[in-house]
């Protein structure tokens, strides 16, 4: 018996095939889209209409944290991409007269920032900001201003929720500030409607947020209760003389990874020294903490409390933990990043090659959509 024929593969009709990079397909074109660079894919809507209309459908690659820079007394921040092999510098638009004198950055999500008004300034109300798209969400005046917060925001319902280290939190609609619980926070950490608060006596609090009002439902010891020491003369520091109270310094603070588990990670630095170390220990139901000594293929981004996997993302190393100089004896606007496989600490460069000086420097994940 004879073989069929073979069926053989016809080319499209030359009428077909795009002759032209605006006459892709949307769905080739999307794949495009997905691919590209948070700076490559904002770029891509000015190509042409039909670009534009897929760029629409859309969504960018938000998922590699950028800095922003603020320099001093500047009423512009300075963005900072770490994928951007060229380590260029973004400037925002004009945000405002007293941007830079009157006020202070506190937290960051997406593309907004928690404005806190400055001591000398506390009759000033706060605000929110999208350094983007200029959108402003004033907010109601605090009794006591905010050193540090936790912000949240719908780009697209604009609901937000903001809540300092005081515990006190607002949500769109309020008046007023509310009272969640007593007590100062040493790090608050806010994912996936759950807030995570360690104080000052290490002690973990965790309160559900996605109510209408808040929810404490754990409440666990990470550690040895804070003692505070009793101050029985003042010393002065002599040249080459260092108590041992001053050998370093020490910070903790609470991490929530991509898959939810909570870390607790403690950090040491000799004093007058620029060495680091990092321990990290993972909250288990049944056993307590216990140290885990790699994070695989993801990495740290301290200041924000969350991790990021970072085996395909250029410009971020995995198994690594990015962090700001803030509240230690440094100027609070380097950032550095401590690898976990090599034990060293490294400053990332746009700080470095800068001929400005900043104030403060923060992680965000930019995005011009609102999705």
């Amino acid at each position: 018996m004879a073989s069929p024929p073979l069926a053989l593969a016809q080319s499209p009709p030359a009428s077909s095939v795009p002759r032209c990079w605006s006459e892709l397909p949307l769905d080739l074109m999307q794949l495009i889209f997905e691919r590209l660079s948070f700076t490559d894919f904002e770029s891509a809507k000015s190509v042409c209409s039909s670009w534009q209309t897929g760029w629409r459908q859309s969504k960018p690659n938000n998922k590699i944290p950028w800095m922003i820079l603020f320099p001093e007394e500047k009423n512009y921040c300075l963005l900072f991409n770490p994928e951007d092999r060229e380590e260029k510098l973004y400037k925002t638009q004009h945000l405002g007269d007293n941007f830079a004198t009157s006020y202070t950055c506190v937290a960051t999500y997406r593309s907004w920032l928690l404005m806190d008004p400055c001591f000398n300034n506390r009759e000033d109300l706060g605000y929110i900001l999208n350094i983007l798209t200029l959108e402003r969400i004033n907010l109601p005046l605090t009794s006591k201003g905010i050193c540090s917060a936790i912000l949240w925001i719908d780009d697209k319902t604009k609901d937000y929720l903001v809540v300092g280290e005081t515990l006190v939190y607002l949500k769109k609609g309020y008046n007023s500030w509310k009272q969640i619980s007593e007590g100062i926070q040493k790090d608050i950490v806010f994912k996936d409607h759950k807030l995570y608060c360690l104080d000052k006596d290490n002690e973990l609090r965790i309160f559900d947020f996605s109510g209408e009002f808040p929810l404490q439902v754990s409440r666990v010891r990470v550690g040895r209760r804070y003692v505070r020491p009793q101050i029985l003369s003042c010393l002065i520091r002599s040249p080459g003389y260092s108590p041992n109270f001053h050998d370093a310094h020490k910070t903790k603070n609470v991490v929530v990874t991509v898959g939810g588990d909570v870390f607790i990670v403690k950090g040491k630095n000799p004093s007058r020294s620029h060495t680091w170390n990092f321990k990290i220990f993972k909250m288990d139901s049944s056993k307590g903490l216990e140290e885990i000594v790699s994070l695989g293929d993801e990495a740290i981004i301290l200041d924000l409390g969350i991790t990021v996997v970072a085996k395909d993302l250029e410009g971020v190393i995995s198994n690594s933990i990015y962090f700001t100089a803030d509240g230690i004896m440094w100027d609070n606007t380097e950032i550095f990043v401590f690898n976990l496989d090599t034990k060293m600490v490294e400053q990332l460069p746009p700080l470095v090659s800068s001929s400005l000086s900043f104030s403060s420097a923060r992680w965000f994940f930019p995005s011009f959509r609102n999705d």
